[in-house]
């Protein structure tokens, strides 16, 4: 079995890195992404993912310059997502150092250029971020290009195609840090089979070591809790611990998060 992982997430809005609560467009400003980068490298995370979250909507280019900057501090795997839309994109991320690049728009707008970036590049690197916002009872896929999408439908169309990892996001338990939700995870677990990446609604250890012992995901995903509380990914794995799944815990002193 593999470790599992702890990741944390930078999400950045073109000049810093942000923090939501519920995709709300009033963000918090929380930092420098290469500082950020630079303390989560020296408390050896799992791994790590930089996020964009406006280069789409803004019809721009992640700025190539600054993920440059944050690889070089990370001596972990690194996930890079914004306004990826072409093989030239990934190429450019891929040739800097990302490891894994992560799609939204375009596995809506054009679902097909999964298997063409697939067969290029091999899955193992092609990562799809899915957001689920909870309507009325029932789940959509979150966007912003204007469509509405059951996303249980989604899950089944999208299954047909080549990709190795999805980020799966709690748009109603974004920022919220009250826990994980369950339910949306165990959905996607009956039928999805590449590895999820589940994030939303982490505020202390217990919702990691609860995700662990009652799902079979193997890697989670945080923000908020590493912001706004003094817990470090260290403590998360040695809560968890004990949840059945081995973790890959460092005995070493870390740095806080500024």
């Amino acid at each position: 079995m593999l470790k599992c992982r702890v990741i944390p997430i930078l999400t950045f809005n073109g000049f810093a890195l942000i923090k939501t609560k519920q995709f709300a467009t009033n963000a918090r400003m929380v930092g420098n992404a290469v500082q950020a980068a630079r303390v989560f490298n020296a408390r050896n995370v799992d791994e790590l993912v930089f996020l964009d979250v406006y280069a789409s909507d803004q019809n721009r280019k992640i700025n190539l310059n600054v993920v440059r900057s944050i690889i070089n501090e990370c001596y972990m795997p690194v996930g890079i997502g914004g306004g990826i839309s072409s093989i030239e994109d990934i190429h450019n991320l891929l040739a800097i150092g990302a490891d894994k690049v992560i799609l939204k728009n375009v596995m809506i707008k054009n679902p097909n250029f999964l298997n063409k970036a697939a067969n290029i590049f091999g899955n193992q690197c092609i990562t799809l971020s899915i957001d689920a916002h909870k309507v009325d009872g029932e789940y959509y896929l979150y966007n912003r290009l204007g469509k509405t999408i059951l996303l249980r439908d989604f899950i089944q169309h999208i299954s047909k195609y080549n990709f190795g990892e999805i980020i799966l996001n709690s748009v109603n338990h974004d920022g919220m840090m009250e826990g994980f939700d369950l339910d949306l995870i165990k959905m996607f677990e009956k039928n999805i089979k590449v590895p999820i990446v589940v994030v939303g609604g982490a505020g202390n250890p217990e919702h990691f070591k609860q995700l662990f012992s009652e799902t079979s995901v193997e890697a989670a995903g945080a923000a908020s809790i590493f912001y706004f509380t003094q817990y470090t990914p260290q403590d998360i794995k040695i809560s968890s611990s004990n949840s059945g799944k081995p973790m890959r815990i460092v005995n070493q002193s870390y740095p806080q998060v500024n």
